[in-house]
């Protein structure tokens, strides 16, 4: 595997296309896009290298889509998870710094084979998620968040039980661009949290920091054009896509800890 001093201009040009290309699957989905890139970043530096590189990544990715929807978030939500999840994402980061590559590819897979179930079973509840129940879920939430990238998909159930008044003063549940909006916003907060802690060890480097830099930025475009998509779909639509992913990207990283 290489590492960020090894690649040649192409290369690095390959990757940004590969940034801009997930960015347009995040910001149609909210979802998905950082796991992604971190898919192609593992074939060329490794997983262990891969994930500090595209949380850099991702705090300008996630800070590009807080704009695009910064009048649709949920920040009551947005507060309940920040303050709940912060200290197991300290923990779970801190963890992160000690596991083997094999160990983080197959927490990743099982990560995302168990984001199935949870989220069958709240739509089956008819899930309703009060603020206690929020609370509790980023608590542990924010210890798997400090681990892995594209832990959305464990909290997604979570934020789409909560309930959000409508213009007309109407009860409803969060939109697809409400959710989108609210869950960027959220994991934005975790990536620096996340950066901080790799920031004082050798896995994050200042060439890879300058990297991820340029990846952030090719995703910005790939963010606003993935809204216009996230707008085109109706909300069956919007599940049967990420529920595909899941199941590729969780065979993807089970065969990574197998080789």
């Amino acid at each position: 595997m290489m590492s960020a001093l090894d690649l040649n201009a192409a290369m690095t040009a390959g990757l940004m296309v590969a940034a801009f290309v997930t960015a347009v699957v995040h910001g149609a989905t909210g979802m998905a896009g950082g796991i992604l890139l971190a898919a192609v970043l593992t074939h060329v530096v490794g997983i262990k290298n891969a994930i500090p590189l595209t949380t850099c990544a991702l705090i300008i990715s996630h800070s590009s889509r807080v704009w695009l929807h910064r009048h649709e978030i949920d920040w009551q939500s947005v507060r309940l998870v920040g303050l709940f999840a912060a200290p197991g994402i300290l923990f779970g980061a801190w963890l992160f710094v000690g596991l083997s590559a094999t160990t983080v590819a197959l927490v990743m897979a099982a990560f995302l084979i168990c984001s199935i179930p949870v989220k069958l079973w709240a739509r089956r509840q008819n899930l309703q998620v009060s603020d206690v129940l929020l609370g509790l879920a980023s608590s542990v939430w924010g210890v798997l968040a400090g681990n892995v990238i594209g832990p959305g998909f464990v909290l997604a159930p979570f934020l789409q039980g909560r309930r959000s008044q409508s213009l007309r003063g109407q009860s409803r549940t969060l939109t697809r661009t409400e959710f989108v909006g609210t869950l960027a916003c959220i994991v934005l907060g975790m990536n620096c949290i996340k950066l901080l802690v790799f920031s004082g060890t050798a896995l994050l480097t200042f060439d890879g920091l300058w990297l991820g830099v340029a990846l952030g930025l090719a995703t910005i475009p790939g963010n606003w054009l993935g809204k216009t998509v996230l707008l085109r779909l109706n909300d069956d639509s919007h599940q049967h896509l990420i529920n595909v992913m899941t199941i590729l990207l969780s065979a993807y990283f089970f065969y990574q800890a197998a080789s």
